[in-house]
């Protein structure tokens, strides 16, 4: 994917500035939280209803978080950096999130 190109959407935790991708500060660390708390061991569910009780807006701008669109966001490799979207996450913390996933997904 060209992050140049005119695609309509991208990730959350991004913004489209003069044509480039950069880091939504607000939405960035929002990422970072989810993958933080993911890594600690949290469960979906629970991420979920500590973002809602911080306040922090979901993706579409609303008070509630769908479990999918955190599933979503830990799945994202975009967040590490790649296709010329900044770097959000550590390659490494990814690479962790997904065998953690891997391993509840075949439990």
């Amino acid at each position: 994917m060209n992050p140049n190109s005119e695609q309509k959407r991208i990730a959350f935790g991004y913004n489209r500035e003069y044509g480039k991708i950069v880091c939504y500060k607000t939405q960035a660390l929002c990422v970072k939280l989810i993958f933080m708390f993911y890594l600690e061991g949290r469960s979906i569910s629970n991420i979920k209803e500590v973002l809602e009780s911080m306040g922090l807006p979901s993706p579409l701008n609303r008070p509630k978080w769908g479990k999918q669109v955190i599933a979503n966001i830990l799945s994202n490799p975009h967040y590490t950096g790649i296709d010329g979207y900044p770097q959000i996450i550590t390659p490494e913390d990814f690479e962790e999130v997904q065998k953690i996933k891997a391993s509840k997904t075949y439990k």
